[in-house]
């Protein structure tokens, strides 16, 4: 009855913050977890590419038995890439020289399909980690069905780099989890 009175002259705690279970891919930080393709992933790494007018997400990801990467861009609409490193001598024959003069090839063959060029940019990249910057120069190809994709970078210390993957709908991720 007297309750009331006696809380009067009690400190108020401060008031708990409920607990985020609702996570999406642009939530994803180092050391959450994911659900993909019925295996749980864990965040590695996350890394910041800036291009110009917008920037995208891309996360190190491993599960029990691989490593790939996840891109989130979200430039116009929600665009995400699971990708793999590949050697790019094995993409295409002429890939690397094409790059390293910076006259990338118009169309390239990879594991049977055909990709065309679909987009150069250049930008920066940084470990978010460390933000350290540091320049490249990309190019994207896709396939004709626009579900795969081969991605090569130049590095301003000349190195290249390609990755082949595809593209992926939000809802093929789940069970987003924060660390704990």
């Amino acid at each position: 009855m007297f309750d009331w009175f006696f809380n009067l002259f009690k400190t108020k705690k401060e008031e708990e913050q409920p607990i985020k279970v609702d996570y999406s891919v642009h939530d994803l930080a180092k050391g959450y977890l994911l659900d993909y393709d019925l295996e749980s992933w864990e965040v590695l790494a996350a890394y910041t590419y800036r291009h110009k007018g917008y920037s995208s997400k891309e996360y190190k990801i491993r599960s029990s038995s691989e490593t790939r990467f996840l891109n989130v861009s979200d430039s116009n609409s929600l665009l995400l890439g699971l990708s793999k490193e590949a050697n790019i001598n094995n993409v295409d024959s002429g890939l690397r020289s094409s790059v390293a003069m910076g006259q990338p090839l118009a169309r390239l063959t990879w594991d049977g399909d055909v990709y065309n060029l679909k987009e150069s940019a250049q930008g920066q990249f940084a470990d978010d980690a460390t933000q350290d910057w540091a320049s490249f120069s990309s190019w994207e190809y896709v396939n004709a069905a626009n579900t795969k994709f081969v991605y090569v970078s130049k590095w301003e210390d000349n190195s290249i780099e390609c990755y082949v993957g595809t593209y992926l709908k939000e809802y093929e991720i789940s069970n987003i989890l924060a660390s704990t």
